[in-house]
């Protein structure tokens, strides 16, 4: 920290100062069908310093530290009108290890991967399996106005891509599974009865699925589907500078610049929390030295809060609630989500079908597409199945379903007391930053929707 407090002391005569420390060590593997195609280890580290003076904000960075004590300014001028002067929290924040990742060596980790090929090539419909393993720790060391900040975050990710073939029909089923800690993670996914099921149930969807053309009816979301909604449809457009523009030209609006009255049903709240312990967008305090909470970015259908930073909090009469995060050293904190979930509530799954007397429960996606306003947004479901009389039925085959957002929102009518997260990395920012994430939430029962189940022979 004594280096980093040189550097700040070289900018310390501003009103808002932050320099910042930041490294990323990061192993990955790549295996198809049970071979090793590619692997990289590499540690990305270096400094930041960013200051506000005369209504401009200023960022520089670079590898080494000598390099900023004296930057050149580059001045764009007209975005911030002030900052949010909250007194900055000094603290520290850690995810430890319960096995850390040095205690399989990568020959064990490549002998894993290729056993769990064993073990699911021997389903006939499996064409071909491809495994993407990370592991990485996060570190960052923060100065913002005297407050000092420090934070370790390891994070272990698994991708699975199946691509399936079953009575002339082909589909490609992707999982992602992952957090913060450490190989103790990889112990706690199952991974060879996790895709093992997985890959059983898409064959029984590409065997028996069928179509029934377009009808409104009831449907049923599943937690992965649910995640993936509270992520691209609330937490997107409840950026407060994408709310501004500032997103325009890279990644589009928000609808919220145009909305007016309740947006979901009053079982519908969104939050977006990253002191969730395990999680992988977890920290305690942000890079502007704001401490972290929960943001109730919808609450019982309502408008509630929107994800802010210092610097758009102002333009909008309100603080920081703890949203700026930073990719790396040579990015600046941008407002990012963390954690982003719909809020579960006290039934049980059975009960949320129970009432259902004709429907489509939608357990996993192959694809989702959403328009750069936020508004309309498409979700094609790939394991899916009949509700008939409150009971699950046979398989549907990849059915679509399609609306706007509010009308979306506005349909959920119940929520099941589950609550399951999986793991993203968001993507922002010119140059672009991807950040790691949850995204989660329950089942959800939407009614009286638009569906189309599709025909793929």
């Amino acid at each position: 920290m004594a280096e980093l407090e040189n550097l700040y002391d070289a900018f310390s005569r501003y009103p808002y100062t932050e320099v910042r420390k930041h490294v990323i060590s990061f192993n990955y593997l790549h295996f198809l069908n049970g071979k090793l195609m590619g692997s990289f280890k590499f540690k990305d580290d270096g400094y930041s310093v960013r200051y506000y003076k005369d209504g401009v904000l200023y960022f520089s960075s670079s590898h080494r530290l000598e390099d900023l004590k004296n930057v050149n300014e580059y001045k764009v001028p007209g975005w911030e009108g002030g900052y949010d002067d909250t007194e900055p929290k000094d603290g520290e924040y850690e995810i430890k290890e319960v096995k850390p990742f040095d205690l399989m060596s990568v020959e064990e980790k490549v002998s894993y991967f290729k056993g769990l090929y064993d073990s699911i090539k021997e389903i006939p419909s499996v064409v071909s399996i491809t495994f993407s393993y990370s592991e990485s720790v996060e570190e960052k060391e923060i100065i913002v106005n005297n407050a000092k900040i420090r934070g370790r975050v390891p994070r272990l990710y698994v991708g699975v891509s199946l691509v399936i073939k079953e009575n002339n029909r082909t589909a490609t089923a992707f999982y992602e599974q992952g957090g913060s800690g450490g190989l103790e993670l990889l112990d706690k996914m199952n991974l060879e009865e996790f895709i093992n099921e997985k890959a059983r149930a898409v064959t029984e969807v590409l065997r028996k699925g069928k179509s029934f053309g377009e009808r409104v009816t009831d449907v049923v979301l599943s937690n992965m589907l649910s995640g993936i909604m509270a992520h691209e449809s609330v937490g997107h457009p409840f950026e407060a500078d994408r709310v501004l523009g500032r997103e325009f030209a890279q990644a589009g609006f928000s609808y919220l610049n145009s909305f007016k009255g309740k947006i979901g049903s009053d079982v519908v709240t969104v939050i977006d929390d990253p002191t969730i312990l395990g999680s992988g967008g977890f920290y305690k305090i942000d890079d502007e030295g704001i401490e972290a909470r929960p943001k109730y970015l919808i609450k019982d259908g309502n408008v509630n809060e929107l994800l802010h930073d210092r610097f758009s909090s102002v333009k909008f009469n309100t603080k920081s609630n703890g949203s700026a995060r930073s990719a790396g050293f040579d990015r600046e904190p941008l407002i990012r989500m963390s954690n982003t979930f719909f809020k579960p509530g006290n039934m049980s799954f059975d009960e949320l079908i129970e009432d259902v007397k004709e429907g489509v429960y939608i357990k996993s996606y192959m694809e989702w597409n959403i328009d750069d306003m936020r508004l309309g947004q498409r979700y094609v479901g790939l394991e899916a199945y009949e509700i008939k009389n409150g009971e699950i039925g046979e398989p549907v085959l990849f059915p679509v379903l399609q609306g706007k957002t509010y009308e979306l929102l506005r349909s959920i009518d119940a929520v099941d007391n589950t609550l399951v997260f999986y793991p993203g990395t968001c993507g922002k920012g010119d140059p672009d930053q991807g950040v790691p994430v949850w995204l989660g939430g329950p089942n959800m029962r939407l009614r009286n929707v638009r569906i189309k189940v599709m025909v793929n022979e």
